[in-house]
């Protein structure tokens, strides 16, 4: 695996789906995790997606869980945003995801902040996000709070990295995983991934069900 490459995204579903350019795709190939969600809640379903989130208890050995202030929760909405996992220990904490080598992936990471910690600083918080053993990105809270790079497995698993820059803990709201087709985006490669630069919605569909792969 080599550095990521920036790519920008143009989410324009009624064209993909005119030519036909995407098979169905079930939910059940998706990996969906919803950080800081306690071990005991096993999974529930996305009303609005029929997507199935789980407890990141199995794919990562570190961390804290938290759940963003009660008053920045209307603010956000989505459930699957209202938890998180931090790291206030360690230079490097990872979440380990299933992968299959060969095989074409999207990984999206949301980093929601709410004022979890009480400190109401999101200005002092930013670090940096790997792929394997490569650098992937910068987190900045204020600018940005969702970050996809597209890659081939190399292995039965890939590492995603927290790391710690000195610019405040590490945390992350989700993590999901999205298998891609083989003949989809053939500039990743097993020695070139991507990493997103910009992203745009070109009409009013956006993500799963309306795009199988949900991007």
């Amino acid at each position: 695996m080599a550095l990521l490459v920036p790519f920008a995204a143009f989410l324009l579903t009624a064209a993909l789906q005119a030519v036909g350019q995407e098979p169905a795709r079930a939910p059940a190939d998706f990996l969906s995790i919803d950080c800081g969600l306690e071990a005991n809640y096993s999974s529930y379903k996305n009303p609005n997606t029929g997507i199935v989130y789980v407890s990141d208890e199995p794919y990562v050995d570190s961390g804290e869980n938290h759940r963003i202030a009660a008053d920045q929760e209307s603010r956000w909405g989505d459930t699957d945003v209202l938890t998180l996992r931090s790291f206030p220990s360690g230079v490097r904490n990872c979440y380990t995801l299933p992968t299959r080598k060969g095989s074409k992936y999207l990984v999206r990471l949301s980093i929601v902040y709410g004022n979890y910690d009480g400190k109401d600083s999101p200005s002092a918080l930013m670090f940096d996000l790997h792929l394997g053993a490569y650098f992937w990105t910068t987190v900045d809270v204020l600018s940005n709070h969702v970050y996809e790079a597209m890659f081939m497995a190399w292995a039965s698993w890939a590492p995603v990295g927290l790391i710690n820059t000195g610019s405040g803990t590490q945390f992350v709201s989700r993590v999901e995983l999205r298998p891609l087709g083989d003949e989809l985006y053939p500039a990743v490669m097993a020695n070139q991934s991507m990493s997103t630069c910009v992203r745009w919605s070109l009409g009013e569909a956006e993500k799963y069900p309306d795009d199988s792969y949900d991007r």
